[in-house]
């Protein structure tokens, strides 16, 4: 059986599983087996402004900055991470930070994407794609020690069964980062996430609560 695997990236970054021969019809890139974005310390969103961004833009702003959760916060101008993919017969999964706060020692962080994925086949036998789902991965979490935190993992062993066998896989991404189990009321992380109550988190209350986030810094 043929099998390529592939990281794409268009108006999304993404990565695509690819088994098999096309069963639909799809048009995707030749290649795209590699992810890698710098994160970067996740802020609260802006729902009040009372400034203006600078620049020609000068969109409506939120003054002071406040992060999405202040009990796991970069030390200043000193820490700073990466998070990492790359497929091949599975998709590999790293997340590597330094430099965090003291705030947040002993803490656990647990990767968090959104995504969108697309197959050739589905139920209807016709090419399908899915509503923008979260993924939070159990077994992508790590423990803050001496202010670093490291993950290494994969798709099928964080998620046994969400890659199809003989199914072309696209994974289209949106926010990706890391979330603090005791953030928004969370205990454990779990593939639907919940608060303390047991009660389903959505997406946007996961997304919002990430500590850090894929993203960049112009010095």
């Amino acid at each position: 059986m043929l099998r390529r695997i592939l990281i794409v990236g268009g108006a999304c970054l993404g990565m695509a599983l690819m088994v098999s021969p096309a069963l639909g019809q799809r048009n995707v890139p030749k290649k795209a087996g590699k992810y890698q974005a710098t994160l970067v310390q996740g802020v609260a969103v802006c729902t009040a402004s009372n400034t203006t961004a600078p620049g020609i833009l000068a969109s409506p702003a939120c003054s002071p900055v406040v992060p999405s959760d202040a009990g796991c916060v970069f030390e200043d101008n000193v820490g700073g991470g990466q998070v990492k993919s790359k497929a091949k017969d599975d998709v590999a999964v790293q997340a590597k930070l330094k430099g965090i706060d003291a705030g947040c020692e002993g803490e656990s962080l647990c990767a968090v994407a959104s995504i969108t994925s697309s197959y050739d086949s589905c139920a209807n036998t016709q090419t399908c794609r899915t509503t923008s789902v979260d993924l939070a991965l159990g077994a992508s979490c790590c423990t803050v020690t001496d202010g670093k935190c490291q993950v290494k993992t994969s798709i099928n062993v964080a998620l046994p069964g969400a890659l199809v066998p003989g199914q072309r896989t696209e994974f289209q991404l949106g926010e990706v980062g890391m979330l603090r189990t005791g953030a928004a009321g969370l205990t454990t992380i779990t593939f639907d996430g919940a608060n303390a109550n047991g009660q389903p988190l959505s997406p946007s209350t996961r997304r919002k609560a990430a500590a850090f986030r894929a993203g960049m810094l112009l010095p």
